[in-house]
């Protein structure tokens, strides 16, 4: 969605907004902030109403409970607009078809009158006739110059429609299909993307699936506040985007879990790039914002699970959850890769 509040308005909003945030338990990032702000903004009616229940029951959101709201409210919400914009266009190009068509009866009609005019002229015909001939025909050019320009100004005004519209779309696609905080694809936009690329190549032959899940995240956001365990998780997303390679998919599953399709990779290779981003992770320089240096407090677990043959996604992230179980389970900030099912 696109706001248009002033910058004073904004700034007011924003006065308000911080009170409200501090008393949920959830943290001061831009998934609560954008639910408060539609909130106070009145924008959004029923998330309105779910949040009033909530400050009357004095029962404040955790951070699923934000994320839940955010898919629900906002997510859904840019979605619809996206169906909207979409109708609309299908609309402006159903009248550009239309005055397209009228333009083309308009020409037929004036190519048999040429032809009409053209009979009479090959008869004898007296000066008079061939003057009236003229007349008619000028008459006729004339007419058809005025309808051919309104069609040509109508056009005009069609393609410019399109082009907002067009535009309005590309935004309203990004901000539905990207997490706000990190800027990698959210779990919609991964499933789309990976959809995509199986109907390209023919299901998911020689993929392979990565979960990362970053160790104890609640006790980094207790512990340091949620503004550095927001400065984590963009950090973790850095990483992950630089170890990604061509049609590879990188997206942010929601809270601190993350997920990195590999389209074209051996098992040791998925391997190796998985242990590569742990232990960039792991010795990542990270600092609180107090500025204490934090390196190595930061660690993740990851779950690994190499396609086989006639393997959906949901097989992939089943597997590759289990992995990332047992990698948790087994002392965590490590790679454990999925056995092969029994067949």
């Amino acid at each position: 969605m696109r706001y248009s509040e002033s910058r004073e308005s904004s700034a007011e909003l924003l006065r308000l907004t911080l009170p409200l945030m501090a008393q949920q338990k959830s943290g001061f990032h831009p998934v609560s902030f954008t639910l408060w702000y539609e909130h106070l903004a009145g924008l959004n009616a029923e998330l309105s109403r779910e949040l009033t229940r909530r400050l009357e029951a004095q029962s404040p959101l955790t951070d699923d409970e934000a994320h839940e709201l955010y898919a629900r409210h906002i997510v859904a919400r840019d979605m619809q607009t996206i169906q909207q914009l979409q109708e609309r266009l299908r609309t402006l190009l159903e009248e550009a078809f239309q005055l397209t068509a009228q333009a083309s009866d308009q020409t037929g009609q004036f190519e048999r009158s040429l032809e009409a005019t053209q009979q009479r002229l090959a008869a004898p015909s007296s000066l008079e006739g061939v003057r009236a001939v003229v007349s008619e025909l000028l008459s006729e050019s004339q007419r058809m110059q005025v309808l051919t320009q309104a069609v040509v100004e109508k056009l005009d005004v069609r393609a410019q429609e399109v082009g907002e519209l067009r535009n309005a779309l590309e935004r309203a696609q990004s901000e539905a299909l990207l997490d706000p905080l990190t800027g990698l694809k959210n779990r919609r936009a991964f499933e789309r993307a990976v959809g995509e690329l199986a109907h390209e190549t023919a299901g998911m032959a020689n993929a392979a699936l990565l979960l990362i899940d970053i160790d104890h995240f609640k006790g980094v956001n207790d512990t340091y506040g949620h503004l550095f365990g927001d400065k984590v998780l963009r950090a973790v997303a850095h990483v992950l985007q630089a170890n990604i390679k061509g049609r590879d998919l990188v997206a942010r599953m929601g809270g601190e879990e993350f997920a990195i399709l590999f389209v074209q990779a051996t098992a040791s290779g998925a391997l190796a790039v998985a242990e590569q981003i742990r232990t960039a992770v792991a010795q990542g320089r990270v600092r609180s914002v107090a500025g204490e240096d934090l390196t190595g407090a930061v660690t993740v677990s990851a779950g690994l699970a190499v396609s086989l043959s006639g393997d959906s996604l949901e097989n992939l992230i089943e597997r590759a959850d289990s992995a990332l179980y047992e990698a948790k389970r087994s002392g965590r900030n490590r790679v454990c890769v999925a056995a092969a099912p029994a067949r």
